[in-house]
């Protein structure tokens, strides 16, 4: 199995890869011509292998005849398939989400401290509010997970209206775990609210959102 964890829920899973081969061992797994046009723009070696493991994922799940196709806005789906999809990579790794019935966001995050830099930009004052008090880890945590999670949700939403995520999305209280559920107001034109699960590995953050 080339799955690092693939954990399932009712009518959808998260499958993630670890990436250990080359982009060239990967496209010989992967075993079709289908996507050469595109794999011919992506010269860098760790994006091109990303890539192709996102289409293994893909094909281990689902099986030769699906296809991961574009809508215009970006959003992933599958040709050939009506499951709903989404995709995310990070630094040795790729993940696939994918629901059954319902719209669904991914995200994975490489566990380190660039995101700190950026905080202020996507923190609202009311996450600020419970994580500013916490210690260095903890924050640096709370800013990773909670950045994952609002780019899981602006997937699953799918509208560039939301791409200012301090004012988009916010982030209710939890407690730090190897794996939870947080709760997010979404501030469209009509404010909604959705859960956003996520899950701690070693070096790796995932999040997740199943859409109603």
């Amino acid at each position: 199995m080339p799955n690092y964890a693939h954990h399932t829920f009712e009518g959808g899973g998260v499958a993630v890869w670890h990436i250990t081969e080359s982009s060239d061992e990967l496209y010989a797994l992967l075993a079709t011509h289908r996507y050469d046009a595109q794999l011919a723009d992506k010269k860098n070696e760790a994006r091109r292998a990303e890539w192709l493991a996102v289409r293994l994922l893909v094909k281990h799940l689902f099986g030769n005849v699906c296809e991961v196709a574009y809508h215009p806005t970006g959003r992933p789906y599958l040709k050939y398939g009506d499951v709903h999809i989404s995709i995310s990579h990070t630094k040795g790794y790729a993940v696939v989400a994918y629901h059954s019935t319902s719209p669904i966001g991914v995200d994975i995050e490489q566990i380190s401290s660039r995101v700190e830099r950026i905080a202020p930009r996507f923190t609202a004052p009311s996450e600020s509010a419970y994580i500013e008090n916490r210690t260095d880890g903890e924050r640096e945590m709370y800013h990773l997970i909670n950045w994952s999670a609002k780019e899981t949700l602006y997937k699953l939403y799918d509208s560039p209206s939301m791409a200012e995520f301090r004012e988009a999305f916010h982030i209710a209280p939890y407690e730090l775990a190897s794996c939870g559920a947080m709760q997010a107001t979404i501030h469209s034109a009509e404010k909604n609210q959705a859960t956003v699960h996520y899950h701690l590995f070693s070096d790796f953050v995932c999040t997740w959102a199943v859409g109603l």
